[in-house]
């Protein structure tokens, strides 16, 4: 094995199975979008954000129950929890963006934020080959990439690999910001490439 790929800074060994599960279900916001209109996807999201913002407003009597305890971080225990609350804004802002912009993309692009950097984590505990410098794995990014396009290609077609390479990338180079660049750095990504072929194919 190249040296570049050993992993060299220690990697996180666990996950919250919980909190995975209900980042990855996200995924399931543009089936709600598109079966039932994006209103109602969007009135969802708005309870969503209010129940959360009420979580940390109670946080310190609802960590005595096991159940709540297993969402957050133990980063987040006693400070605010920004990962969740910037996860709820991006899918809000997408399902907003879909009544201007193509609405297959902004799915999209909700589903490489849900199901590829998800699904990056989850395997990424496991891996054994880790990029130079980093405890991101390469078996996490393939993992999230192939999930990112196998979700959201009966949304946008080959975009779905646009959109997941270049959400995958920014998972791989973003820290705690990951759940604002990803999704927006696939949404840029698949306009432009959409805008390209529009005007020269």
């Amino acid at each position: 094995m190249s040296e570049y790929f050993v992993c060299s800074v220690q990697k996180v060994r666990s996950y919250l199975p919980i909190r995975k599960a209900v980042h990855i279900s996200g995924s399931l916001f543009p089936l709600t979008a598109i079966y039932f209109g994006k209103n109602v996807a969007m009135g969802i999201v708005s309870a969503l954000l209010i129940l959360f913002l009420v979580a940390e407003f109670v946080k310190p009597t609802l960590k005595e129950y096991s159940f709540f305890s297993s969402l957050w971080r133990e980063s987040e225990s006693e400070g605010f929890a920004l990962a969740p609350f910037l996860y709820l804004i991006s899918i809000f802002a997408l399902l907003l963006l879909s009544f201007r912009l193509n609405e297959g993309i902004c799915y999209a692009s909700i589903i490489v934020l849900g199901m590829g950097d998800g699904l990056s984590t989850i395997f990424g505990v496991h891996g054994k080959m880790c990029y130079g410098g980093s405890s991101k794995t390469v078996e996490g990014t393939l993992a999230g990439l192939i999930g990112a396009i196998i979700f959201s290609y009966p949304l946008v077609g080959y975009l779905s690999i646009v959109g997941g390479l270049a959400g995958m990338y920014l998972e791989l180079r973003s820290k705690k910001l990951d759940n604002i660049t990803v999704p927006f750095s696939a949404l840029l990504a698949m306009l432009i490439v959409q805008a390209l072929v529009n005007a020269y194919i």
